[in-house]
């Protein structure tokens, strides 16, 4: 035979391969002769050509079919193999569901943000240079100059975002917009679908008053019809012509609506809220993440030594764009991945010793099979298929607790881009899902057919009894409980420490009470309202209308709400008595404010109407059909500042000055006021962040001393708040309909957005655990039950020779409870491991001590106790009379 004709048999026998296993081993060597035969008569180049397509022809028409038949054989012996447990199977499918559901569901998070495409051009190149200290903060000039020195930086852009109104006609919206300079798109590599973007002198001042806008505001605001030229639109007053429209789907950095090129010259849209400048850039192509990184920390080092202190929260460091994008929901998904992977481990443990129980009681089963000329393939294809079945229906209802899984995802941790929100509607989650089940059903069917391989010759085991399990068997279900019960304790143990880290948080005194409270913010930037007097005109007219809203018992307004989630100003304030206090958060409150959220006034009083004279002139309001609008004029001589301002601070400013005596009466200054501020009351400390962080020392004044242009009205209800809150906003609308109102919630559910992650994060650690729980005691109760059921025969002499029924329960605990141990052991360690980075998901969250590991291995011992003496139960019932006569 020619070495040609022999490689074309070998590759013919290789594609033979595809067949399946019973179709195999009746005709392989029947078709690979009539295969020779057929070659050898082929002996031109355009014979054996042709030859081979019609192989390939005769493969492509029968494979499908062959293996559609066999596959439906297959099919129908595995239903009936789990029709015959089929609570078992429910059982094992469900816990794989919950496992494989949960899992995707996750998986499509990291996929959204760390593996779908970015709207950028080349990403993979893109940086933050996060706390930089060479931003546009320092002025075009010298930001331009240090782009162009750069040694890692092709070229760089500087914006920052804040939420303005956009004000069209009468109508107000709110919305949020990125002040950049000019090479913004340019850098990310964005192309208009309509227009034009900034050009690279338009970021100067005089030069800037153009904006690009969304392609969801162009479809909102504008209809989608194309834009006439010098469309103007006004942002807190300012106009701005629009010269472009950005891509679909592109909302860089995050939700904005407008890009306006005023980095540099930041008062040219006037706003009260406080900004940040961040920076991005391109690295220059050849240059790595890691030498950037090195390039980045020598230039701060040289410049600014001190912004590279370890301990330092704002440490200048440079980042992928992608990873800054994800930002803290990336750690907390590989933190959460690794817990679903847990468990997925311990339902694959389980559905494993499902499975070698089924192929246990099955061993006659296969042996009778393979003495009839059943091959091993052929087994295993069988097993397989049964396996794969169980998986697949397991996949299937996964996808539904996935998609459950994504939408609670999706309003806890909101996507960063529009690009990147979650959907089960991916290729790869998709694959993901198909291809853990298809690899599971694999691995189960081929675990218990070579768990025991040298045990399984024909004819030993057809003498075995029915049900006898092997040692190699029984040394592999012990380290199926084994790994179940070191997965378990791992998971147990961190949801003791979340869960306690979680209550913690609930009990902490936050310095107000959100029960029963409304709120609400209005803007008046760009409005009518441009002077200090028709600002406080028209918020004494807003206060007088909610606190005659029905329902409401007391009402007022503050400049920054506790958990709005909204920039703070601060600054160093200086007592009389020379005690200096940094960091003082600066707000400005109305009469009746800390009664409207709860604070408790621990000293003095609140402010009264009579802080300042009331401003002439009655108050009126425009209605919906611009009736008399309020009167703008700036304070008249006789409303001038007194000679010391009253102001309320909180007990941590008390605490910080560290001033011993009476604070009522003592006098403060501060840098950016000459007038002298003197202390009313003392009010309780407010968590502005939230019940993880501190309070700050904080200082209250009049709001009438310096209306500001955004306000946050108030109001205590009676009854429920959420019944009363349609009533509270109507009545400020109707104050003036072109003032925008937003951030229309109660106290409580502001409170709710702040925990909704870390609720989030401790219920799905806490659900894993109880699914993880339930499957490693009921897999040790499955194999007690299975070893009392295999052993009966055994378990009935050894009572028929003395042995009493709660000896032999005391052996089945011995036997099942021994693996536990050893895995509970094991996995106390793997808990004082993985509980380090559980302060990715609760701040306050501490690794596992010893305590709180011991506590978790005790719990599930007693529970897996409780189970296996239970199983064991069926070791009264058992005869011994019948056992020796059965033996």
């Amino acid at each position: 035979m020619s070495w040609r004709r022999l490689d074309s048999l070998r590759l013919y026998r290789w594609l033979l391969r595809f067949y399946p296993a019973q179709f195999r081993e009746e005709y392989r060597e029947p078709m690979a002769r009539q295969f020779r035969d057929d070659y050898r008569e082929a002996t031109t180049a355009r014979e054996r050509v042709g030859f081979w397509a019609g192989v390939l022809l005769d493969l492509a028409r029968s494979l499908p079919a062959v293996t559609a038949r066999e596959l439906a054989q297959d099919l129908r012996q595995s239903i009936r193999v789990y029709r015959r447990r089929a609570f078992t199977t429910a059982l094992a499918a469900v816990a794989l569901a919950l496992a494989i559901g949960v899992s995707t569901g996750v998986f499509s998070v990291l996929n959204a943000l760390l593996g779908r495409a970015l709207p950028f051009a080349e990403p993979e190149r893109l940086v933050e240079l996060v706390s930089s200290p060479f931003g546009p903060g320092r002025g075009r000039a010298e930001f331009i100059e240090w782009q162009r020195r750069s040694a890692y930086l092709e070229a760089a852009t500087g914006f920052s975002v804040s939420a303005m109104n956009l004000i069209r006609d009468r109508d107000a919206l709110r919305v949020n917009v990125a002040e950049t300079s000019a090479g913004f798109f340019d850098l990310l590599g964005v192309r208009p679908v309509a227009g034009r973007t900034f050009a690279s002198e338009e970021d100067q001042r005089g030069r800037s008053g153009v904006a690009v806008i969304s392609h969801a505001l162009w479809q909102q605001e504008f209809g989608g019809v194309p834009l006439a030229q010098g469309t103007t639109i006004h942002l807190n007053g300012q106009p701005l012509t629009i010269i472009g429209v950005a891509p679909a789907r592109f909302d860089y950095p995050g939700d904005v609506s407008i890009w306006i090129p005023v980095v540099f010259d930041p008062g040219l849209v006037p706003k009260h809220e406080a900004f940040f400048f961040r920076t991005i850039g391109r690295l220059k192509p050849g240059i790595t993440m890691k030498q950037a990184e090195a390039m980045f920390e020598s230039e701060v080092r040289a410049a600014y030594p001190n912004r590279l202190a370890p301990t330092d929260e704002n440490r200048a460091r440079l980042v992928s764009l992608r990873n800054q994008i994800a930002g803290p929901v990336r750690q907390a998904g590989w933190v959460l991945s690794g817990m679903i992977l847990l468990v997925l481990l311990t339902a694959s443990a389980n559905v494993a010793q499902l499975l070698l129980s089924r192929a246990t009681e099955r061993r006659q089963e296969m042996a009778v099979r393979t003495a009839l000329g059943a091959s091993r393939s052929r087994l295993a294809q069988q097993l397989i298929t049964e396996a794969t079945v169980l998986t697949g229906a397991a996949a299937a209802l996964g996808l539904a607790v996935a998609h459950w899984t994504i939408s609670i995802a999706s309003t806890v941790v909101a996507s960063p881009l529009a690009v990147q929100r979650y959907t089960l509607l991916d290729w790869r989650v998709l694959a993901f899902a198909i291809l853990l089940a298809v690899w599971m059903g694999a691995v189960f069917g081929v675990l218990p057919l070579f768990s025991g391989r040298r045990h399984h010759e024909p004819g030993r085991l057809m003498r075995a009894q029915q049900g006898a399990e092997d040692p190699a068997s029984g040394r592999f279900r012990f380290a199926l409980i084994a790994s179940q019960a070191g997965l378990s304790v791992i998971l147990l143990a961190c949801s003791l420490v979340m869960g306690r880290a979680f209550l913690k948080l609930l009990d902490v005194d936050l310095g107000f009470r959100p029960a029963n409270v409304v709120t609400l913010t209005v803007s008046l930037d760009g409005t009518r309202y441009a002077d200090r007097g028709s600002r406080w005109r028209y918020y004494t007219a807003a206060l007088e209308r909610v606190r005659s809203v029905p329902g409401i018992e007391s009402a007022g307004a503050v400049s920054h709400l506790p958990l709005a989630n909204s920039g703070l100003t601060a600054g160093t304030f200086e007592l009389d008595s020379g005690q200096t206090v940094p960091t003082v958060v600066t707000n400005a409150a109305t009469p009746g404010y800390f009664d409207a959220v709860g604070a408790t006034l621990l000293q003095g009083r609140d402010f009264t109407a009579s802080e300042r004279p009331r401003a002439e002139g009655s108050v009126k309001s425009a209605d919906a059909a611009g009736a008399t609008p309020l009167q703008e004029r700036d304070f008249t001589a006789s409303e001038r500042p007194r000679a010391e301002l009253p102001v309320i601070v909180n007990d941590a400013f008390v605490q910080a000055a560290q001033y011993g005596g009476p604070m009522l009466g003592r006098v403060l200054k501060t840098q950016w006021s000459e007038t002298p501020y003197v202390i009313v009351g003392v009010v309780s400390t407010a968590r502005f962040a939230g019940p993880a962080f501190p309070g700050m020392p904080q200082v209250f004044w009049p709001v009438e001393e310096a209306p500001p242009t955004a306000l946050t009205f108030a109001g205590r209800a009676r009854g429920r708040a959420e019944a009363v809150l349609p009533a509270f906003r109507d009545a400020i609308r109707s104050v003036d309909p072109g003032v925008p109102v937003y951030n229309v919630k109660t106290l409580e559910q502001r409170l709710d957005d702040v925990l909704a992650r870390p609720r989030f994060y401790t219920t799905a650690i806490l659900f894993l655990t109880a699914l993880a729980v339930l499957l490693a005691c009921a897999g040790v109760y499955g194999a007690a039950h299975t070893s009392v059921a295999n052993r009966e025969r055994e378990i009935g002499i050894r009572m028929a020779m003395g042995a009493s029924p709660t000896r032999m329960r005391g052996m089945i605990l011995r036997e099942n409870l021994g693996p536990m141990a050893v895995g509970l052991t094991v996995g106390i360690w793997g808990a004082m491991a993985a509980g380090q980075s559980l302060g990715h998901l609760l701040v306050n969250a501490s690794p596992p001590g010893w305590g709180n590991c011991a506590a978790a291995a005790a719990m599930l011992l007693l529970m897996a106790f409780g189970a296996v003496w239970i199983a064991a139960a069926r070791v009264v019932t058992i005869d011994p009379a019948e056992a020796v006569r059965a033996e």
